[in-house]
């Protein structure tokens, strides 16, 4: 059986509500207030569904090819050029041809959502409670006409038979082809499929789906068994969304900033206002204040102060990130201890965007209430393409359980004759290496700084090891010099290291043995070794580490060990292949581009090795 799971959604018609992010600069005032034809954040909007978009391809329960939208359009977040969220066609395009296959071979097209009427209904009733009655005839508005245009069983439907190339003349898909899957139960069979847990503890928690936002439980053969859900308006999501906002950052993307600016703060003066938002229950499960309400600005300006200057480190924007991650961490830790003892399970599952957040998982593995935390690495809505993929094989034939994905490496690749043309074209000047690991190794050891682009793309956010920009994890002045000419981001953001397996468990504190080959989990570093690779080690001493293994990434580690040769650290500064605002590059045509306006060194592209130089005049 065939299965194309499908994330992302669209609209095709005039839109008469615009998306709070459609407007680049969008300060808090206009994120969280009510204006003409424009729904704030905190109410939820359903037009704010579909971004992320991605296709994964699952023959007969194995995942062949995977690839988010934004990679192919080189529009983050797989919107298109006027912001609005648009359905990834070039990326199920690819997934298709990669394995040889057309829409006519695809036995299911599996959705990552199902939204019915009277779940709508529902939803808006709770969204609603603390709105005035204009407020509220917005809102309904609002949600009738995203329903009806991109959300409903026959708007789904239209649009995924636009995608398949269906002629209109003979309507929508055929019957039985089409299964749309819950959210959240889209992020849980993604991280539980893909984990090779026989059975686990399952979190699947972000922003909002359907009509909640958090969903637990466990899972194993016979399925995924839920325990609770938070509905909404409650959402821990959407409560990290909006203090991302009043802090002056921006939603949707800026909430990575605000978790690394916690780890400066001290959170004891704002933690009783979170302790007021977030209820731990007896029963394991949790509440959230309602923060659907149109005085939100105001209110928060009230319990918490203006904060400025708004987007930048200051010492009371870090004091209350500090407590909005605590809040966060005790809430997770909360849950995943309710279901430890419910189900005496040893494996934790996590999926959605909130498990992104890699010092909370950080807690969740130092806890020691499970003896394996798996976060499926395409956490974000990206990822709940695979998870509607596993889900829809898993209930058209339940007699086989889909296979573990094993790594991230399954996006486009290019080969010798596509990377030489790409260099001709670009006028590079270029060499090939009989072992490009090794010379990249030697740059890296000279303090340059070099583009790693190899085999097939990574799925999800983090670049490890495919589209990665490598520098010497010894050199707090070179970080400096990536955030702020490079990557264009706030100093108090820590960058990634990555090491060989081998040496983990020596500079890092881990349990002997154990992997994070995602770079998803927040560990301490140890401490004979902080001050040897500063360039990689936050204030609070942690680091947000990526193992590398040979087998399955084999140049990749073999440039890292070589660094280790020449330094003696085997461990090298890895962030993502792109400048600030840009997706990760994906052909060697993009690479070309990132590599000379970002000003690297040198770029290693298959064994191909690019110099920012011409070698023979000085540099």
């Amino acid at each position: 059986m065939i299965v194309l799971g499908i994330s992302g959604c669209e609209d095709t018609r005039r839109p008469v509500f615009t998306a709070p992010w459609g407007a680049r600069g969008d300060d808090a005032a206009a994120l969280l207030g009510f204006a003409p034809g424009r729904v704030p954040l905190q109410c939820l909007p359903l037009r704010l569904l579909g971004h992320d978009g991605a296709a994964a391809l699952v023959r007969d329960g194995e995942l062949v090819a995977f690839a988010a939208e934004e990679r192919l359009s080189r529009v983050k977040h797989g919107f298109n050029l006027a912001g609005r969220t648009t359905l990834p066609r070039l990326a199920a395009r690819w997934c298709l041809a990669r394995a040889g296959l057309t829409f006519s071979d695809v036995d299911v097209i599996a959705h990552y959502c199902r939204f019915d009427a009277a779940a709508v209904k529902r939803r808006l009733a709770r969204l609603s409670a603390q709105l005035a009655p204009a407020e509220q005839s917005e809102l309904a508005q609002e949600h009738a006409e995203a329903f009806a245009s991109r959300l409903s069983a026959e708007a789904v439907g239209r649009q995924l038979a636009a995608l398949a190339g269906r002629d209109p003349a003979k309507g929508a898909l055929p019957a039985g082809s089409l299964v749309r899957v819950p959210h959240h139960v889209a992020h849980a069979a993604g991280a539980f499929h893909s984990s090779g847990c026989a059975e686990a503890a399952v979190i699947a928690v972000d922003g909002y789906g359907e009509e909640g936002s958090m969903l637990w439980g466990a899972a194993g053969r016979d399925g995924l068994v839920v325990d609770g859900t938070l509905p909404l308006p409650g959402s821990l999501g959407l409560l990290y969304q909006v203090i991302t906002v009043h802090l002056g950052f921006r939603s949707f993307g800026d909430e990575y900033k605000v978790m690394g600016l916690s780890a400066y703060g001290r959170p004891g003066t704002y933690t009783p206002f979170f302790h007021n938002l977030v209820e731990l229950r007896p029963d394991g499960g949790l509440a959230v204040a309602s923060l659907a309400r149109a005085d939100l600005l105001p209110w928060l300006r009230e319990e918490l102060g203006p904060v400025d200057p708004p987007g930048a480190y200051s010492r009371k924007a870090a004091d209350i990130a500090a407590a909005l991650q605590a809040s966060l961490e005790q809430a997770l830790l909360h849950v995943a201890a309710g279901l430890r003892e419910r189900h005496r399970l040893d494996a934790l599952c996590l999926s959605g965007g909130v498990a992104l957040n890699a010092r909370a998982n950080g807690l969740l593995l130092r806890s020691g209430l499970f003896r394996e935390v798996f976060i499926q690495p395409a956490a974000g809505d990206d990822g709940a393409a695979l998870g509607a993929a596993f889900q829809a094989c898993r209930e058209r034939d339940g007699a086989k359980q889909p296979t573990p994905v094993g790594h991230v490496f399954w996006g486009p690749d290019y080969d010798d004759a596509a990377i030489e043309r790409a260099l001709r074209a670009a006028g590079a000047h270029w060499r090939r290496e009989p072992d490009i690991a090794s010379a990249a190794a030697a740059l890296l050891a000279r303090g340059k700084t070099v583009g790693w682009f190899q085999g097939r793309m990574e799925m999800g956010p983090r670049a490890l090891g495919a589209r990665s920009i490598l520098a010497d994890p010894r050199s707090p002045a070179l970080r400096d010099e990536l955030n702020a000419r490079v990557k264009g981001r706030e100093p108090f953001r820590p960058f990634a290291p990555a090491v060989i397996r081998e040496r983990a468990a020596a500079i890092f504190d881990l349990p002997d043995g154990l992997e994070l080959p995602f770079m998803l989990v927040a560990v301490p570093v140890r401490a004979a070794w902080r001050e040897r690779i500063a360039a990689v080690v936050h204030v609070d001493g942690s680091a947000r580490v990526q193992t590398v293994a040979r087998i399955g990434n084999a140049r990749y580690y073999d440039v890292i060990r070589a660094f280790g040769d020449l330094t003696g650290v085997p461990v090298l500064l890895n962030t993502s292949f792109n400048r600030a605002g840009e997706p990760i590059v994906n052909s060697p045509a993009d690479a070309l581009a990132c590599f000379q306006a970002a000003g690297l060194d040198a770029l290693a592209i298959g064994d191909c090795l690019v110099l920012a130089h011409d070698p023979k005049e000085p540099s």
